[in-house]
């Protein structure tokens, strides 16, 4: 369960970063999985409730966004959503595709008072 160590360390950053414009509590935090991560949406929804105990996150909303993956294709030039890494381009059927979006893991707001 990987999702575990992601978890700890975003909750590490959601606090350091609250603390750092002294705010006293976490209300809300808003991430952005991409399709292609392999992360877990539940088992980080749940690994970030374990690491956020006894912190100014504890019991704060978690809100999880999926990031379709999407991938500029060389031959014929346009960008498309695809489902994995064995995806063909479904303009032209080719496999050139380089991965715009969709492997990665942001927070995209966090909420404090």
């Amino acid at each position: 369960m990987h999702e575990l160590s992601i978890s700890l360390r975003t909750v590490d950053i959601v606090v350091e970063q609250a603390k750092k414009h002294h705010f006293r509590k976490v209300t809300a935090m808003t991430l952005g999985i991409g399709s292609l991560s392999c992360i877990e949406p539940e088992a980080l929804r749940v690994g970030i409730e374990f690491a956020s105990r006894e912190t100014i996150a504890e019991s704060a909303r978690v809100q999880l966004d999926m990031i379709p993956a999407t991938a500029w294709c060389h031959q014929c030039q346009k960008k498309t959503e695809i489902h994995s890494y064995l995806s063909s381009c479904p303009y032209c059927n080719s496999e050139q595709l380089r991965i715009e979006t969709g492997e990665e893991l942001k927070i995209k707001s966090i909420e404090a008072e």
